[in-house]
């Protein structure tokens, strides 16, 4: 096994094992809809430093992505 196919297969265990104990695996399990995006958006804290630093828009965006 390639380390690209280690790494997937350890993404699906995760994933596997989190469903397992009840982890939300999205934003709509959690009962969030789209028409929520944007006040979530104005909610999150967006900090400086780490890695990257997220725009409104990006943070908007991925919350979309995790419906």
């Amino acid at each position: 096994m390639n380390a690209e196919e280690v790494a997937n297969a350890s993404l699906a265990a995760m994933e596997d094992w989190m469903k397992k104990i009840g982890v939300a695996m999205s934003l709509s399990e959690l009962g969030a809809t789209e028409d929520m995006i944007e006040g979530i958006a104005d909610g999150t804290f967006i900090l400086e430093g780490g890695y990257k630093v997220l725009t409104r828009d990006e943070v908007v965006k991925i919350l979309k992505e995790s419906l």
